[in-house]
């Protein structure tokens, strides 16, 4: 005989699905604390500390301890000295020259020749004397209105006197190159203070002479002579007394190393201004 299922037994579908929905919801619970713990990240290890006992030496100790050397600062480079440039005081003015000295008509001044001797003749004669001689000598060129820098380098190089032996001058225009900036300075603070001797310019006395002058450490002036003259003793005087008053000069440099600095130099006097060189 078969018997009837028990009514308390019997559930409805909505019960067997929140039955199913329970039982899904714990498993899936289950599997992600699962997998967190099989897939967490390693722990830190925390850094071993050390103890460390702050003590005091005794002084005898100390001394039998090995010395510690101290670190050495870097040495700065020696910096290159710059010297400021001097304004140029202006040039005197040209001064005119009068068609005759004094009151006599048949005086007159000077006149400049060409590079080929007096004009008017071939052979360098003058005009108008009816000689045309010259003899064996030939005339000197004559001075030139015009220079350029080019050409004031090569008069002053062309009769610069050798240096003697046993002694240690430099030109302005060496190409040692830790004079070179002092030497720019020097050049134009000179001739800013040279000038062309009035009555030589109305005279057409022109020239170069060659000195020879120490600068001091300390910038100022120690000896001053002349090599060789320009052949007008206004002229030379003119160009050491310049010497004289740019005087006091710079310092010499610490990293030169020298008592003195010892130049030869080239005053040129022409028409259109007075250069060293």
């Amino acid at each position: 005989m078969t018997l009837a299922p028990d009514p308390r037994n019997l559930m409805s579908p909505r019960q067997q699905f929140t039955t199913f929905l329970i039982i899904s919801l714990v498993c899936h619970l289950l599997g992600l604390a699962a997998a967190v713990y099989l897939i967490k990240p390693g722990l830190t290890p925390l850094p071993v500390t050390t103890p460390v006992e702050i003590v005091n030496i005794p002084r005898e100790q100390l001394k039998q301890l090995p010395p510690v050397a101290q670190p050495v600062p870097p040495v700065p480079a020696p910096r290159k000295p710059v010297f400021p440039l001097p304004e140029p005081l202006p040039k005197p003015r040209a001064v005119p020259a009068p068609r005759q000295f004094g009151n006599a008509p048949n005086i007159a001044i000077p006149k400049t020749l060409p590079p080929g001797g007096k004009p008017g003749s071939p052979g360098g004669g003058e005009k108008g004397t009816g000689s045309g001689k010259t003899g064996s000598k030939t005339a000197e060129p004559g001075p030139l209105p015009f220079l350029s820098q080019s050409d004031i380098d090569d008069l002053a190089r062309k009769g610069m006197p050798e240096r003697k032996p046993g002694e240690d001058s430099v030109t302005l225009d060496t190409d040692e190159f830790k004079f070179i900036s002092y030497n720019r300075w020097l050049k134009v603070k000179v001739e800013s203070v040279l000038a062309y001797p009035e009555l030589a310019a109305l005279s057409g006395y022109q020239g170069t002479l060659y000195i020879l002058f120490d600068i001091m450490k300390d910038g100022s002036l120690g000896r001053l002579e002349v090599l060789k003259s320009s052949g007008y003793k206004i002229l030379d005087d003119e160009a050491l007394r310049a010497i004289r008053a740019t005087a006091p000069f710079q310092s010499l440099p610490d990293d030169w190393r020298m008592d003195r600095y010892t130049i030869r130099a080239a005053v040129l006097f022409y028409l259109n201004g007075a250069y060293i060189r």
